[in-house]
């Protein structure tokens, strides 16, 4: 009897979680093509696209959970999710559990028009990665998109102020989140074990944060940058009111950042009054102005250089003239002995060239008398 207890036991555990794996839209796996119509809208599905059509306009109703939906048999076979207008008038809000456990569903396109998505409308999507959110939205439901594991990144439109609990809970590849306006609040378990958060911008002013908002998170609320910033900029003047300094740039606060401008250090001034102001970070720029006096000692010190340097100016021109005299004299002596050295060597090569002259005569005289006598020799 006991064994037969245990059996039933397990097969009772068996029973329950199919049923539960069915409930998170994993089965249908391989769904016909499907139609229907549902309190004034028109659905389709085509299993060739893998494609569900909503057709007509206003609101997609609400359903008590993720098994009163008309489309539960397809939903898990369902990759693309499209909607059509029909007489131009658009959506205006996505109910309760509407396309809850569309664990296929890669690519979805929420009409502009929509100003709400419900509880779990898109909630355990397991493999959309890509979400562009309208910017006529205005509210996020509960668990609206808990379980999207694959979601990277999501910008929250500029007109959303209310963002439900769970909201994006369990949604594990989150990295960035936006929010373009502002949102009074951000409820429990909103970013619950969304483990990869690494940045998230907002207006924080007056915004609610509830202690678990971000229970298991990569980042918490005080991670959280401002979406507007101020720059910090220090201008210097003089005492006429002229600019003798500027720092375009010196700090970016974040809203609500506290910080401490000191006057900077300009040379040949020094800061006459208030030398530091605290500032906080809003949406505007921020300029903090410093006055400045030219300092007494300085201009003293510049008189002084200024006669050092011309004292030594004038030494140096009695110098120059020295040397003008002294190369002038130098020029006088080494013209004197050029021309002395011009006329030495003129005489003595003058001299050089009456010796030769007088040695080629004696050397043709001493020719021709041995000429002559050898002449005479031969006749006798």
């Amino acid at each position: 009897m006991k064994k037969l207890f245990r059996i039933c036991a397990i097969v009772l555990v068996i029973v329950m979680a199919l049923t539960s794996f069915v409930a998170c839209g994993n089965g249908g796996a391989s769904a016909s093509d499907a139609e229907g119509e549902w309190e004034g809208i028109s659905w389709s599905y085509k299993k060739e696209s893998k494609t569900l059509t909503i057709s007509g306009g206003g609101d997609i109703p609400s359903a008590d959970d993720s098994l009163s939906v008309p489309w539960k048999d397809v939903r898990g076979s369902v990759e693309k999710l499209r909607f059509s207008t029909t007489e131009d008038v658009p959506f205006t809000s996505i109910g309760d559990y509407a396309f809850y456990g569309m664990n296929k569903l890669t690519e979805v396109e929420i009409p502009k028009g929509v100003t709400s998505i419900g509880k779990c409308a898109f909630a355990y999507s397991r493999v959309l990665d890509d979400l562009t959110l309208p910017a006529t939205l205005v509210t996020i439901g509960e668990s609206a998109f808990e379980g999207c594991f694959a979601l990277m990144s999501v910008e929250v439109p500029v007109n959303v102020t209310t963002l439900g609990a769970r909201a994006f809970a369990y949604c594990k590849s989150l990295d960035i989140i936006t929010f373009a306006g502002k949102v009074s609040e951000i409820e429990k378990w909103t970013f619950k074990d969304c483990e990869k958060l690494s940045s998230m911008r907002m207006d924080k002013l007056d915004v609610s944060f509830a202690d678990d908002a971000f229970e298991g998170a990569g980042i918490s609320a005080d991670d959280i940058k401002s979406l507007n910033t101020a720059v910090v900029s220090v201008v210097c003047k003089d005492a006429e009111g002229n600019k003798i300094y500027s720092d375009p740039s010196v700090k970016t606060l974040e809203q609500n950042e506290p910080f401490t401008v000191n006057a900077p250090e300009v040379d040949g001034y020094t800061v006459d009054g208030v030398s530091s102001v605290d500032v906080v970070g809003g949406s505007e720029p921020i300029e903090v102005e410093f006055s400045y006096v030219k300092n007494a000692e300085e201009d003293a010190t510049e008189e002084a250089t200024d006669a050092s340097t011309e004292a030594p100016a004038a030494d140096g021109a009695d110098g120059e003239e020295d040397k003008n005299q002294l190369a002038n004299v130098i020029a006088v002596i080494i013209f004197i002995v050029v021309i002395v050295g011009i006329a030495v060597g003129a005489f003595l090569f003058a001299r050089s060239n009456k010796k030769t002259s007088k040695d080629s005569r004696t050397v043709r005289k001493n020719k021709d008398e041995k000429y002559n006598k050898n002449e005479k020799n031969k006749k006798k």
